[in-house]
């Protein structure tokens, strides 16, 4: 009798850990259908727009116009803070960057009056 509960113990575990292991696989790798549409206006206030985006090489470069004087990409949706470190200047409406293959990039724009735009993300699987 003992043994039976251990091997059907077993089985559940088995089948579980399946279970979680298939759905973050499917979460993962299933495209999400996000929008890579460039436009990153979120509000009235701020007219910023990412023109192009090329990667070569490992080094990603963002051509931008409009009005925005920082870009932050990480490779986290979360939406950065008006402070946070991960901001960096934009000179003359271009910017390099060095980057990882194989990662998914989010990037925002920020204006001189510290608008923040909405996300654009960059797929490099």
């Amino acid at each position: 009798m003992k043994n039976n509960n251990m091997t059907t113990f077993i089985i559940v575990a088995g089948v579980l850990i399946l279970i979680i292991f298939s759905v973050t696989l499917s979460i993962n790798l299933l495209p999400n259908y996000e929008s890579n549409s460039y436009f990153a206006k979120p509000s009235d206030n701020m007219i910023a727009k990412i023109e192009n985006i090329t990667v070569e090489n490992g080094i990603m470069t963002i051509t931008t116009s409009g009005n925005p004087t920082y870009y932050c990409a990480k490779v986290t949706r979360t939406t950065p803070k008006q402070n946070s470190l991960c901001w960096k200047e934009i000179k003359n409406n271009k910017v390099s960057v060095s980057i990882f293959e194989y990662k998914k990039y989010y990037i925002w724009l920020k204006d001189e009056n510290d608008n923040i735009s909405n996300y654009t993300s960059l797929n490099l699987y």
